[in-house]
């Protein structure tokens, strides 16, 4: 898995799981010698497939599940069903089930009076998102991997710039390429920038972040993006490498900063939209290999919150093997709008977030740990240069200011005559001194 964001989406997971299993040793037998062009159609494959389970449409069993052997000797692309094949299960698996040496999330109480739930996580917090007030929260400044909730910064950052949803793109070889779960963009075929902040956002599609991060410049330009947005909202603990949330070093958020992350996306009507909607429809598009069309597909809503949670608004999931889970839930009920994040959790990530949520709501009288400032200060607008004086306005100055007694003509004349008059009565007594001394050398 190579560290991918291995979220679950529509379709048979178990089928998935056992058909990933089947593709590596798929791999491992064919990829040193296998041609470009079967390994390229692989890929293309592979974006298919990704659509493919996406909409819940996988094969039958019997040919997903197909020998190594038949799929290594497998001709190049040539249809739909062709490029339907299992390679892209390895993406979409769920998080797994605990190991027997892990301790299980233990749901406990959420009624009035009973204690605040404890999630099997390095980190978590529930609070206000409306007064920043905290009321459970285990490490909420450790800074840990965040896997795919970093994509709620990628969001905010990206639209910024990606302002216009029917902007197209035209996906390349590097976003189908990229690991993880994906959406099954397909290179040399167009999609809009709404289609693809959809994807990302409800399917966790890793290669639509690579995609929008692309369009807004670049990948290096969308960390920086992401980074100047980090410091907008005040983030303290946040560092970004990547649009998707892959494993990278150095990749860090806090559960505190995901609150502020949350406060912001509720403050962006477009953003909530996107990850309200529990079903939207990717477009068909054209193999380029084979010039076969392939049709549109549905995608579902990964974070199961909306439509789900008593009040659920959103927000997001995400998981790797390194990252382990992570969650933001935001849920708003009679006024009071409360979010809950998790970040390293071993297992029940989903729950122990709603838990939390429901815990808050269930009080009467809410314990608060601290309060932390969810929307930045604003910053003191600069004072503005002095504009220049225009002709009009020097002149009337000049005539508005009272004269020098030096300014005069008058007094300069005669300051000039007293000058030459100085000047004219040391050159004669200089002549005469010289005239004495003269006869007197003679008369020696």
């Amino acid at each position: 898995m190579a560290g991918g964001d291995v979220e679950a989406v529509a379709g048979d997971v178990r089928w998935s799981q056992l058909a990933w299993l089947d593709l590596r040793a798929v791999k491992q037998s064919t990829r040193p010698t296998q041609p470009r062009r079967a390994r390229l159609g692989a890929r293309l494959g592979a974006g298919l497939a990704a659509a493919a389970v996406a909409a819940g449409s996988a094969l039958a069993p019997s040919a997903a599940l197909a020998s190594p052997s038949s799929l290594a000797s497998a001709t190049p692309l040539t249809s739909p069903s062709a490029l339907a094949s299992p390679s892209a299960a390895a993406d979409v698996v769920a998080e797994p089930e605990a190991s027997p040496t892990e301790t299980l999330y233990e749901r406990a109480r959420i009624d009035d009076g009973a204690p605040a739930p404890q999630p099997k996580a390095s980190a978590w917090v529930v609070g206000d998102l409306d007064s920043g007030e905290v009321f459970t929260s285990q490490e909420m400044d450790r800074q840990l991997a965040p896997a795919s909730v970093i994509k709620l910064l990628t969001a905010l950052a990206l639209v910024d710039v990606l302002d216009d949803p029917e902007q197209k793109y035209e996906a390349v070889f590097d976003d189908m390429a990229v690991d993880g779960t994906k959406v099954g963009l397909v290179q040399k075929n167009e999609y809009t920038i709404d289609q693809l902040f959809h994807a990302m956002l409800m399917s966790s599609a890793n290669d639509a972040a690579h995609a929008l991060g692309n369009a807004a410049g670049g990948q290096d330009r969308a960390v920086e993006l992401m980074e100047a947005k980090a410091e907008e909202l005040g983030l303290t603990g946040t560092v970004p490498k990547n649009t998707s949330g892959l494993d990278a070093d150095g990749q860090v958020t806090t559960v505190r900063d995901q609150l502020i992350i949350a406060r912001a996306m509720l403050d962006n009507d477009y953003l909530m939209k996107i990850v309200q909607t529990t079903e939207y429809r990717m477009p068909g598009g054209v193999n380029p290999e084979t010039k076969e069309k392939f049709k549109g597909y549905p995608i579902q809503d990964h974070t199961k919150i909306v439509g789900r949670v008593d009040g659920g608004l959103g927000l997001k999931n995400g998981y790797t093997v390194k990252s382990k889970g992570s969650f933001v839930a935001v849920a708003e009920r009679d006024g009071k709008t409360y979010a809950a994040a998790i970040l390293h959790s071993d297992n029940s990530t989903r729950q122990a977030a709603i838990d939390l949520l429901d815990w808050s709501f269930a009080q009467s009288d809410l314990p608060v740990q601290t309060t932390i400032e969810l929307t930045p200060e604003p910053s003191a607008e600069p004072s503005p240069e002095p504009a220049a004086p225009t002709h009009e306005e020097t002149a009337a100055a000049e005539a508005q200011e009272p004269a020098s007694p030096l300014s005069s003509p008058l007094v300069l004349i005669a300051a000039a005559a007293a000058v030459l008059a100085a000047g004219g009565i040391t050159f004669t007594t200089l002549r005469r001194h010289d005239e004495r001394r003269r006869a007197t050398a003679a008369s020696e």
